[in-house]
Parts: C-alpha cells; sequence; structure tokens
C-alpha cells in the first residue's frame, strides 16, 4: 500500500465518522462529557496539565487569586459544564 493509499484510507474512514456523528449529534455530548469528567478528575488529583490556565497569561479578574483559589474555580466551573452536558444528554429525546 502506497502513501496516498493509506491516505485515501484514513480521509474515507474520517468521513464515514463524521457522517455517523452529523446522524448520531447526541453520542457527541457524551463524548464531551468524558472530556470533561477526565479533566475534572484532574482537577481533583491536582494533575499539572489539569490546574494550569490555557492562556498562559494573567486573567486580569484573577490576579490577585491563589492558585488554590483558582483550581477550586476551575473544579466549579468544570463541575457545572459537566451537569450541564449530562443533564442535554438524559433530557434529549
Amino acid at each position: 500500500m502506497t502513501i496516498t493509499g493509506i491516505y485515501d484510507a484514513l480521509n474515507d474512514k474520517a468521513e464515514s465518522f463524521s457522517e455517523w456523528a452529523q446522524a448520531h449529534p447526541k453520542f457527541g455530548l457524551l463524548f464531551v462529557a468524558a472530556l470533561l469528567a477526565l479533566w475534572l478528575t484532574g482537577l481533583l488529583f491536582r494533575w499539572k496539565w489539569a490546574c494550569q490556565w490555557q492562556f498562559w497569561g494573567k486573567l486580569w479578574f484573577f490576579d490577585d487569586c491563589k492558585p488554590e483559589t483558582r483550581r477550586r474555580i476551575q473544579i466549579a466551573l468544570v463541575g457545572v459544564a459537566l451537569a450541564a452536558c449530562l443533564m442535554m444528554f438524559f433530557v434529549w429525546s
């Protein structure tokens, strides 16, 4: 199999997955919920990748907060997002 054959096979697989995901959007919520649950687990266990801010800078409304306060705020926000995502999944008809 050549490189172009591998590329075509991967492209076809990605296209079929995209079509399946568009036909079943409810399962996208489960995927997002799994990612949020992983992030929340990382925050609770203080994993370095989960506790760092994504902007690599300072956000003006968190400038005076201690790192533990920022972590608690992130836990609250990710928890609310996870709850909303799961609620949308179970309410979806």
